[in-house]
């Protein structure tokens, strides 16, 4: 090892003080190597000479730190010569320092760890006397040490100390606990078996438990069942005896994973339960308090040491803006966006949950910034999704730098294109994404096929800048099957006006995802005119052939949209292919209707709507909602004297009869009566309500049909005459309707 790599602090011994004396004030930093005055040259092994002294005075400070002794020990340890290993053995015979024998089977077993080549035989001896040591802890650090060495001759050595009569219990143990660490060995495990035979309980006991992971079946201190599993063990060829091992080790995995989890549930369950429990006294707290003391005292738990502290009052802020519409500001915004600077992760990620929903740009600035110094991978990509739903347009250059950072894990880049392209959609962010252009085409190019996830996103951001430049790249996603790549494709070419594509969007209108045919539905309504695009609107639209809610309501949209360029002729032609889905042809009938009358087109096309519509709510059994449209199309007939007026008339009444509380059938009535004097009106309304009288809905609700009777009487007798008359006062003396039975309603 070159002499030249020396530690820090060294110049202060040459220089003549103590390294005891100075250690207090040696940065904690790694070792750097020594300035020599040049004046004062040092042949190599004087060098090195000094260099161990000074790591055996760091290491026996008994003022050091136990993190800078065992900076020391490591840096002993590296060295890696004679002189180093034999200074390694002297410190670990120190008798009275169990802390520097503690310091050092760390640093070696660390160092076996690393480079297991490079352990030196000379450590053992003494590791296998400290073994013996009266401290439990020092003990299991010698075991951990003399675990990490890899030939036959330790296993060997620690298997004939377990089985050493006269040896201590506890080393015997120690010597145990070092085997146990290395049962993926068959010669250890034919050790440990060969234990049992000592017939020594905690022999037994500790031999046991460092067998019991090896059996896929817990096999306890029975001797005779782990005689017999050895026995068939120590049979295998070695390939075997790893297979097996392997599988037992995947099985170990799979449970201490359950159980993993099963603890990290319950520490959340706990951690919610303790900050929802504290979260409530908090807010009795703060009930009392005026506004003022209220606001310093949400600070003051925002800004507390303890996290769990922190996390009730985040939930304060936002059932304050989700029950209050209370969003923070002041002091409490500042406490919010301190919080993202420091502290857990977990309430990092809380704090932008909070902030991304605030536009201000003291939280864009803090939110950016954060993304400047973030670590933590999960809140990165929290302060990348808090950007998106910012929006803000300053973010633009902080996103390009992710994207073309081509050492950028990929769900960052994915989560920085994602938030761009929702920038995007912003009307003042065109000028502000130019610079991203290019980075995005290049970015692009250069990701490799088998990461879709990042090229869908970043081709979703090239949708939304919607550059003239990214139509290739549109062309060719298109023809794509990857749905990740398809929908921005879609999108891509429709914002362009790339009516060329429109055949592969009716295609595409089919697909299997969802998010695929919103796309294209969403496509035909912006770029369709044609029959042909119709058809498949009218597919998405039905809810029998389509399940998702957003898809049909984005056809309806889209077949409206369509139909918008065309006369109202057309219009209604075309209404009648939505008879598959009633619900939708009587909202597009009654668009059509409420569109021409607001624009004073009050002509046949009008007439021929409320005709058609009332006579479809009808006969869908919601005459009330027909109504109107009788009225209206009643009274534009009579007013032109055309001559089905009378029979859109009784229509009129019919609807009104039957509708669930008799919508104005009086009213009705009279103004059919008063539109003529011949015999045949006044018959046909007659008729028309005493077959309703007659009818089993009107002897069905006995109180619906007295009201009727009541709303009958208001009609003049003298419209209708005599038969008229003795209709009402018969049906009066049936339903038992109190008052003049001479066809006066009761006061």
């Amino acid at each position: 090892m070159p002499f030249a790599f020396a530690l820090f602090g060294v110049g202060m011994l040459v220089a003549g003080g103590s390294s005891s004396a100075h250690f207090q004030s040696l940065p904690r930093v790694d070792p750097q190597p020594i300035t020599q005055p040049a004046e004062e040259p040092t042949s190599p092994a004087e060098e090195h000479r000094q260099q161990l002294q000074t790591c055996r005075e760091g290491i026996i400070d008994t003022r050091a730190r136990p993190e800078d002794r065992r900076r020391w020990a490591d840096l002993l340890l590296s060295y890696d010569t004679p002189q180093a290993d034999q200074l390694v053995v002297e410190l670990l015979s120190l008798p009275e320092r169990p802390d520097v024998s503690r310091t050092l089977c760390a640093a070696i077993t660390e160092r076996g760890r690393l480079h297991p080549d490079r352990l030196d035989a000379s450590f053992v001896e003494p590791l296998i006397v400290v073994l013996g040591a009266d401290n439990e802890d020092l003990r299991g650090a010698a075991a951990a040490a003399l675990a990490e060495y890899s030939g036959a001759d330790v296993p060997a050595r620690l298997g004939a100390i377990a089985a050493q009569s006269d040896a201590p219990l506890a080393k015997r143990l120690a010597a145990i606990d070092a085997l146990a660490a290395n049962t993926h060995r068959r010669e250890v495990v034919g050790q440990l078996i060969r234990l049992l035979d000592l017939d020594v309980p905690e022999i037994t006991a500790r031999a046991t438990a460092a067998l019991d992971p090896l059996a896929p079946r817990p096999i306890g201190a029975d001797k005779a069942a782990w005689k017999a599993w050895w026995e068939r063990q120590s049979q295998m060829g070695e390939e075997a005896w790893l297979a097996e091992q392997l599988r037992v080790y995947r099985g170990r995995d799979r449970r201490l994973s359950a159980e993993f989890q099963a603890y990290r549930t319950e520490a959340e369950r706990d951690a919610s339960a303790t900050t929802s429990r504290l979260r409530d006294f908090q807010r009795e707290v703060l009930r009392p308090l005026g506004p003022e003391h209220r606001e310093a005292k949400l600070v003051e738990w925002l800004d507390d040491a303890l996290p769990l502290v922190k996390m009730a009052a985040l939930s304060i802020v936002k059932a304050r803006i989700a029950d209050e519409g209370k969003r923070p500001d002041g002091d409490v915004l500042a406490a919010l966006l301190r919080m993202l600077r420091s502290g857990p992760a977990a309430l990092r990620r809380e704090a932008l949950q909070i902030a991304q929903n605030l536009n201000d740009p003291a939280v864009v600035e803090a939110v950016i910034a954060r993304l400047g110094e973030e670590k933590d991978p999960t809140t990165r990509v929290a302060a990348l999704q808090a950007i998106g739903k910012l929006g803000s347009i300053q973010a633009v250059p902080a996103l390009v730098a992710e994207i073309v950072d081509t050492s950028n894990r990929v769900d960052f880049v994915r989560e920085a294109a994602l938030a761009l392209g929702q920038i995007a959609g912003k009307p003042e962010a065109k000028a502000a994404l130019e610079p991203a252009v290019e980075p995005l085409k290049t970015r692009f190019e250069s990701t490799p096929p088998d990461q879709a996830v990042v090229r869908a996103a970043l081709l979703s951001a090239m949708a939304g800048v919607a550059d003239p430049s990214f139509a290739p790249e549109f062309l060719t996603a298109i023809e794509s099957e990857d749905p990740g790549l398809l929908q921005p494709a879609v999108r891509g070419l429709t914002v362009q006006g790339d009516i060329s594509k429109k055949p592969r969007f009716r295609s595409l209108a089919s697909h299997a995802d969802p998010r695929v045919r919103l796309a294209a539905v969403e496509a035909l309504g912006k770029l369709g005119r044609e029959d042909a695009d119709l058809e498949p609107l009218l597919t998405r639209m039905n809810p029998t052939i389509e399940p998702n809610e957003l898809v049909r309501d984005a056809a309806w949209r889209a077949f409206r949209d369509t139909l918008a360029q065309r006369s109202v002729r057309d219009r209604i032609r075309t209404a009648e292919r939505l008879r598959d889905v009633p619900d939708l042809e009587t909202k597009y009938l009654a668009e059509l209707i409420a569109s021409l009358s607001t624009s004073g087109e009050d002509g046949p096309e009008l007439d021929e709507l409320r005709d058609r519509l009332s006579a479809i709510l009808v006969a869908a059994g919601r005459p009330a909602e027909a109504l109107p449209y009788l009225r209206d199309l009643y009274g534009a007939a009579a007013s032109r004297s055309r001559p089905d007026a009378a029979a859109i008339g009784i229509r009129w009444l019919e609807a009104a009869l039957h509708s669930p509380t008799h919508q104005g059938v009086g009213e009705v009535v009279t103004r059919l009566a008063e539109a003529g004097t011949d015999d045949t009106r006044k018959t046909k309304i007659i008729d028309t309500i005493a077959r309703y009288f007659e009818s089993a809905d009107a002897i069905a609700d006995a109180d619906r049909t007295r009201r009727l009777v009541v709303d009958l009487r208001s009609v003049s007798a003298e419209l209708l005459g005599e038969r008229w008359k003795a209709l009402i006062a018969e049906w009066a003396v049936r339903f038992e309707v109190p008052g003049d039975r001479g066809g006066k309603a009761p006061p």
